[in-house]
């Protein structure tokens, strides 16, 4: 893994409605590197991922792509790097999976988007289904073609929140493999879930958020999921993620 962060950001903090909902709060994203986001509800999770994605700008502190302060040019440089994976899909629901790839491929400027689209949908276990309207889809279906739709044009930051949320069992394989070849191929992740059990032997570090700032960071080598959950509960006082 390089030393030197793909993203990070220092001294982060951002209020909304006069209210803090992140306080100095610095993350560093390494290539080759899966860092896993928890909290509570309302630790500033979703915030902290729309500065990370330019979404929002942040209140006070720095945000620093490929080693430059973020400006105008660099976030649109930051942009064109990263896949996003939220709550939404952005999927077209009267499109069949071959047609919703095949339209951001072409969206994205992906070379040959009939091979990355074939190549995508076998990777993320749909290829059998590829004729079949997306709107007939269940959620963990589109969850994946949501994934196979941001990697298309092989993004080197992917930002991920909630990406297990409706997978079944084998989805969640899929995923969990397909993070581990991302890792492998240099690309750095951030995984925002409460899904720790699939995701925490390939991960890299842990960070937790409590109250708008980094409450606990440390590496996830030698954490067992249950060692995890305690270090939850006595960071936040809460139950740790299910």
């Amino acid at each position: 893994m390089s030393g030197d962060p793909l993203l990070s950001v220092s001294g982060l903090s951002k209020r909304l409605s006069g209210r803090a909902v992140l306080r100095e709060v610095n993350l560093n994203l390494l290539p080759g590197q899966l860092t896993l986001l928890l909290g509570p509800n309302g630790a500033g999770k979703t915030t902290l991922t729309r500065i990370l994605t330019t979404l929002s700008r942040p209140g006070r502190g720095v945000l620093t792509f490929r080693g430059s302060r973020t400006t105008e040019s660099t976030r649109v440089r930051l942009r064109a790097e990263l896949g996003y994976i939220s709550h939404q899909t952005f999927l077209y629901a009267h499109l069949t999976a071959e047609e919703n790839l095949l339209f951001f491929a072409r969206l994205y400027g992906v070379p040959d988007p009939a091979s990355r689209a074939a190549a995508l949908l076998e990777e993320v276990g749909l290829a059998g289904v590829k004729d079949r309207v997306v709107g007939t889809f269940s959620r963990g279906m589109q969850q994946r073609l949501s994934l196979a739709r941001v990697l298309l044009p092989d993004p080197s930051l992917l930002i991920l929140d909630e990406p297990y949320a409706g997978l079944d069992p084998e989805g969640s394989r899929r995923l969990t493999g397909l993070m581990a070849s991302l890792k492998a191929r240099h690309r750095a992740l951030l995984l925002v879930t409460h899904e720790m059990e699939d995701c925490l032997p390939i991960a890299d570090r842990v960070v937790i958020l409590h109250r708008g700032a980094v409450a606990w960071e440390g590496p996830a080598e030698g954490l067992t999921v249950e060692g995890l959950k305690a270090r939850y509960f006595e960071t936040t006082g809460e139950g740790g993620p299910s």
